[in-house]
C-alpha cells in the first residue's frame, strides 16, 4: 500500500508536465501556433458568385508568411459545376494584424462560384478540409483539441425567371392564419377546405384558385390569384367580393406591403400569403391578414 502511495505523486507529475508542455510549445515560440476555421457551415445566397469561408490564424509571429492549403470533398450533388478545383491554398501575409486577442488573425478562403445565376430546383453542398501549412512550426489544428477543421458549404436551391409548370399546382388545403373581418362576424375570410391551384394562362408566374370569401355574407365564388415574383417573394392578386362596409369604398384584399413569404422552387409544399384586408377602410381597416396553404 506505502508503494501504491508513492507512485501517485509522481503520476500526477508526469500528467501535469505533459499538458504544460503541450500549452507551452506556442507560448514559448511566437512562430508556433495552428489554423483552423472559425466556424462549421456557410449557406451561400441564391445567386452569390463568391463564399468567403473565415480562418483564425492562431500563430503570433510567422515573418515569412503562410500557406495553407486545403481539399474539398463533395457532400450532395455535384460541386464540380461552381467550384472548378477539388483542392487549393490560401496565403496568409504576414502584414495582417492580430485580433483583440494579440494572438489569433483572421483570413479567408474566398471561392469564386460560378453559374450561380442559373435557375435550381436541387441543393449542392461540400465540405472544405485544411490540409497543411508550409511551416513545419504551425499546425493544422492542435492534437487532442476540439478544432473546427472542416467547414461545409451549401449552395442553395435558386428560383427561375419562370416557373415550371408543375410548380404549385394540385390540390391544397386553404385556413386563414389571421383575418379581422371573417372571423370577427362568426365567419372566415377564406373559407377553408380544399382549393386546386393551376397555371396562370396570362402569367408563366401566377397561379389561380377559386375560394369562398367571406362566404357568410358572400355567395359567389371568387377567382384567387397568387403571383410568385422575380424578387422571390409570394404576393396576393386583387380580390373583390363585392362587399362594403360604409362609404368608404369596396371591401377588398390586395397584396401586401411588406412581411410578403418568400418562395423556393425546391418547395411547393406549402407557403403563408400575407396581405391587406380592407385597404379602403370601409370596414375599419386597413388590417395585415394571411392564410396558409398547404399540398394535399
Amino acid at each position: 500500500m506505502k508503494n501504491i502511495l508513492k507512485l501517485i505523486p509522481i503520476i500526477i507529475l508526469v500528467f501535469t508536465f505533459s499538458c504544460d508542455d503541450e500549452d507551452n510549445r506556442f507560448s514559448n515560440d511566437p512562430t508556433t501556433g495552428w489554423v483552423e476555421f472559425i466556424s462549421s457551415a456557410t449557406t451561400t445566397g441564391q445567386t452569390s458568385p463568391v463564399v468567403s469561408i473565415p480562418l483564425s490564424i492562431r500563430v503570433p509571429q510567422f515573418d515569412n508568411g503562410l500557406n495553407i492549403s486545403y481539399s474539398i470533398q463533395a457532400v450532395e450533388g455535384d460541386f464540380t459545376q461552381f467550384v472548378s478545383s477539388s483542392s487549393g491554398s490560401v496565403y496568409a501575409d504576414p502584414s495582417i494584424q492580430p485580433g483583440v486577442d494579440g494572438d489569433s488573425r483572421a483570413l479567408s478562403i474566398d471561392l469564386d462560384l460560378a453559374n450561380m445565376d442559373a435557375g435550381r430546383d436541387f441543393v449542392t453542398s461540400f465540405d472544405i478540409t485544411l490540409t497543411a501549412v508550409d511551416a513545419s512550426s504551425v499546425t493544422v489544428g492542435v492534437n487532442g483539441s476540439t478544432n473546427i477543421l472542416t467547414h461545409r458549404v451549401t449552395i442553395p436551391c435558386s428560383n427561375p425567371q419562370v416557373l415550371p409548370n408543375d410548380y404549385f399546382v394540385g390540390d391544397y388545403s386553404i385556413v386563414d392564419t389571421v383575418a379581422t373581418i371573417g372571423p370577427g362576424n362568426g365567419t372566415e375570410n377564406f373559407a377553408a377546405g380544399t382549393v386546386t391551384l393551376t397555371a396562370d394562362p396570362f402569367n408563366t408566374n401566377g397561379r389561380i384558385f377559386s375560394s369562398g370569401v367571406l362566404p357568410a355574407f358572400n355567395g359567389e365564388v371568387e377567382s384567387v390569384s397568387i403571383f410568385f415574383t422575380t424578387d422571390n417573394i409570394a404576393i396576393l392578386g386583387d380580390v373583390d367580393p363585392g362587399l362594403a362596409c360604409s362609404a368608404a369604398g369596396p371591401y377588398v384584399f390586395t397584396a401586401a406591403a411588406d412581411g410578403n413569404a418568400p418562395w423556393d422552387i425546391c418547395n411547393d409544399q406549402g407557403i403563408t400569403i400575407t396581405y391587406t384586408e380592407d385597404p379602403n377602410g370601409s370596414c375599419g381597416g386597413p388590417y395585415v391578414s394571411s392564410f396558409t396553404l398547404t399540398k394535399l
